[in-house]
């Protein structure tokens, strides 16, 4: 029993169990939802949270990403009391701007306009979610982030009971939800930091190192998402619906593929730098027999497309089978481009890295129309495909020209 005790008790043990969480939690949302909505109910949250993904994004590039490093070189009450009130800050001008879309007269932004309240209680409360968690990882509270995410899961019965789900009442209540799982963050907060955002040290530190970062993120989110967001101008938030469902589904696949790259790319880089060519070998066979194992995984998704489909968001689902089939076809060149991926990161070629992503977008903003026009969810589906194609090439082509392997 002590024993048990012990690991819960352990700093990675709680990691994992939040992560599980934090994922899982939102991972079995989009199915509830899926469920509980109508397809173009479901398609209009996605392009929500969709956008929501980009300014998370601009918060995290602005805000977290520069006070990690800060916090790593000199953690002060002063530099936490300054992230949270900029975050507050960015956060009210991200609602500013979108209740200020309101007053646009452009039809696309009808429906916007009905859920417009709904709409800015969802994004800023999620927002300020995501930023409490990244703050309070960075400064090692994990106990305080498991509990915040373990808060979440409120949502579930509250989503649950409801006998007529609308649009409006998904929003409101994941955003009351997020708002109620943010108050132990702030406390926290507000308890430990010093409250002064007149710091010019810390405005030039983060705008300096973010107008960099965010550049980087938002091409890193049009290259990943503009033809999701596209088709649902082209084709319809139905059609958006059903394709943002299947990317939630194989978003299980995007979390391992994560850890995989988050456990090869250090492991990696120190056994080229210690020049063990056998060792590094003997990984790569390794990373070779997972990418087997799941393109094998993979594939039965793609026989049971139908099926799949319909267990996942019902019956009335089940004509978007077609949907699972073109979605694992493009994990399977994801999982293909893993090895290169890998080198690209652990060989510093960070400039090719950022290239490839700009070659991806240029690519997507030439080929979107014709793709969405004559091709619909098959074309939006093939963009994402030759996107990654692209990026593979370059890579490979760079690599072989600097004459540069780090797996032979």
């Amino acid at each position: 029993m002590k024993n048990v005790f012990k690991l819960i008790q352990k700093h990675s043990f709680l990691v994992f169990t939040d992560q599980l969480i934090f994922s899982g939690s939102n991972f079995l949302l989009a199915f509830v939802l899926a469920r509980k909505l109508s397809i173009s109910d479901f398609g209009f949250y996605s392009s929500v949270l969709l956008v929501t993904y980009l300014l998370v994004a601009v918060c995290n590039a602005f805000i977290v990403q520069p006070f990690q490093i800060l916090a790593a070189k000199k953690f002060g009450k002063k530099s936490l009391g300054f992230v949270f009130q900029a975050a507050l800050l960015l956060i009210l001008i991200f609602a500013l701007l979108m209740f200020s879309l309101k007053l646009l007269p452009f039809p696309f932004l009808t429906i916007f306009r009905h859920h417009i309240l709904s709409i800015i209680l969802f994004v800023s409360a999620y927002i300020l979610q995501d930023f409490l968690r990244k703050i309070l990882l960075i400064t090692d509270r994990i106990q305080l982030v498991l509990f915040i995410d373990s808060i979440f899961i409120l949502v579930f019965p509250l989503i649950i009971i409801q006998e007529n789900l609308s649009l409006d009442k998904s929003l409101l209540i994941i955003g009351l939800v997020n708002c109620i799982a943010s108050v132990p963050g702030i406390w926290y907060i507000i308890r430990n930091s010093d409250l002064n955002i007149k710091n010019s040290a810390l405005w030039k530190y983060h705008w300096n190192a973010g107008k960099w970062l965010v550049s980087a993120s938002l091409l890193q989110w049009f290259s990943s998402n503009f033809f999701t967001l596209a088709a649902g101008m082209y084709l319809g938030v139905s059609a958006l619906g059903a394709l943002r469902l299947v990317q939630s589904f194989f978003g299980v696949i995007n979390v391992i593929l994560q850890t995989v790259e988050n456990y090869y790319i250090p492991k990696t880089a120190k056994l080229y730098y210690q020049d063990q060519e056998l060792v590094r070998k003997k990984m790569f066979k390794n990373m070779v027999q997972w990418m087997v194992v799941m393109g094998i995984v993979i594939g039965l998704f793609f026989v049971f497309s139908q099926t799949l489909i319909t267990l996942l968001g019902g019956e009335k689902y089940r004509e978007y089978g077609f949907v699972v089939k073109l979605v694992s076809v493009l994990y399977i060149l994801i999982i293909y481009s893993y090895p290169t991926r890998i080198s690209i990161r652990v060989l510093e070629q960070n400039k090719a890295f950022f290239t490839g992503y700009c070659i991806s977008f240029v690519f997507s903003i030439m080929s979107f129309h014709f793709l969405l026009q004559f091709g619909g969810l098959y074309g939006a589906v093939a963009g994402l495909a030759m996107n990654q194609i692209l990026m593979i090439a370059y890579w490979k082509i760079l690599l072989n020209k600097k004459k540069i392997s780090l797996w032979t």
